[in-house]
């Protein structure tokens, strides 16, 4: 348990809730007891459905809480920000990420557990936490995430623990693009996000690349990520290469995949505004340039060896809201910027992974990503195109996974 002391005054009531929490840590009840009043009041509000919520009384009935709680959770982490004291309350503030054991689901979440403290003992607990989220993953196992930012709706899977791994998706994909990497990521905190104007995130007006990245530095921060892996693919890698330029203190890794520093082909521009278009059109036309789009993203050989995984990806491209992914398209593609100077700025160990037959993003623009970055590393894939995660997985993990244990 990190529990640091920002207090001022190591006052008594701080020293006393410093010794409970030491003791529940350590899973020692009965010590714990001895810090807590005969009569002591705990309070934590919730849907019953959550084993550890209601109002008790008495050491009885709190050590059965105490018991209770490691049947209930197991904490992966319990972070402890600051103590408050006023008076006889003392306050104390964090972050927990727990596994909430009767689904098997990862939840964090910050708290603050305001302790009133009388005769060196601590007479009433009551913990403020986000209760609708614990709710929801006892109800339902799901590792997904939603949360509004900036007037837009982020929507991403959270899952393992260990240190952060950040999974940013190309243009016409969505975060179940990166499933057969992450699979295979062991020891490591997976979040996997939908891109703006994709799947279950929505979009707002006026935003491009850059505002993107700003967003995806914002929820890191919100959620006490202080430094990640970022692998980003095509515009995802775009995304990542901006934050990392930016925010070098933040990113210690970077696998980059099938991407480019570079504003789109000027002689692609006018294709490119004919396919945004399409997208507004109607049904049949969208499926003719989704169809268009696959065959580019994919070798030939992949799709014949792959119709139902192809067929999969159509649906789900055809269940795109229009107006957002035909706006993620101009961001992505037609209205998108030249970074190469900026990218001389990352400071994170690189590898930047080519399609041999990739026409979207050739090879030459990801060994000109590794020429600026300092000691980046770029590798071509053979007979891959701009899908390597799925075309190539088991090779992109081990790439991956090199790229992790890496020892600066």
């Amino acid at each position: 348990m990190n529990n640091p002391l920002t207090s001022e005054v190591h006052t008594n009531e701080i020293n006393v809730v410093q010794h409970y929490l030491n003791a529940f840590s350590e899973s020692d009840i009965e010590k714990a007891l001895d810090y807590i009043h005969e009569d002591a009041i705990w309070h934590i509000d919730g849907d019953p459905v959550v084993k550890t919520v209601g109002i008790i009384k008495g050491h009885s009935a709190i050590k059965k809480w105490l018991i209770s709680f490691p049947t209930a959770f197991k904490s992966l982490d319990f972070s402890i920000d600051q103590f408050v004291s006023i008076e006889q309350d003392v306050f104390v503030i964090g972050r927990f990420r727990h596994i909430v054991l009767k689904t098997e689901t990862i939840v964090d979440s910050d708290y603050i557990i305001k302790f009133t403290v009388m005769d060196q003992k601590i007479a009433r607990y009551q913990i403020f936490e986000d209760s609708l989220l614990l709710s929801q993953v006892h109800a339902n196992p799901s590792f997904s995430r939603k949360v509004d930012m900036n007037g837009m709706t982020y929507s991403w899977d959270d899952t393992g623990s260990g240190s952060p791994v950040i999974f940013l998706h190309g243009l016409f994909l969505e975060r179940s693009f990166w499933y057969p990497i992450i699979e295979q990521i062991p020891n490591h905190r997976c979040i996997a996000f939908d891109m703006p104007g994709h799947a279950d995130s929505g979009w707002r007006d006026f935003l491009d690349l850059d505002g993107i990245a700003e967003d995806i530095v914002l929820w890191m921060k919100e959620y006490r990520i202080k430094k990640a892996t970022l692998v980003g693919h095509s515009q995802g890698g775009m995304i990542a290469m901006l934050i990392a330029a930016k925010y070098p203190d933040m990113v210690d890794r970077l696998l980059l995949i099938n991407t480019s520093a570079r504003k789109e082909y000027e002689e692609r521009l006018s294709l490119w505004s004919e396919r945004e278009k399409k997208l507004l059109s109607t049904d049949t036309k969208r499926l003719q340039l989704f169809k268009e789009i696959q065959s580019m993203k994919f070798t030939t050989e992949w799709l014949k060896k792959s119709p139902e995984i192809a067929e999969k990806e159509l649906n789900k491209m055809m269940s795109y809201q229009p107006e957002n992914i035909a706006q993620a398209l101009k961001a992505a593609v037609i209205d998108r910027m030249d970074i190469r100077s900026i990218i001389k700025q990352i400071k994170a160990k690189t590898i930047v992974l080519s399609g041999e037959k990739d026409q979207a993003t050739p090879s030459e623009l990801g060994q000109e990503i590794a020429s600026l970055i300092p000691n980046a590393v770029h590798k071509e894939l053979f007979n891959t195109s701009h899908s390597i995660p799925i075309e190539a997985p088991h090779e992109t993990a081990n790439i991956l996974l090199t790229l992790l244990d890496y020892k600066y």
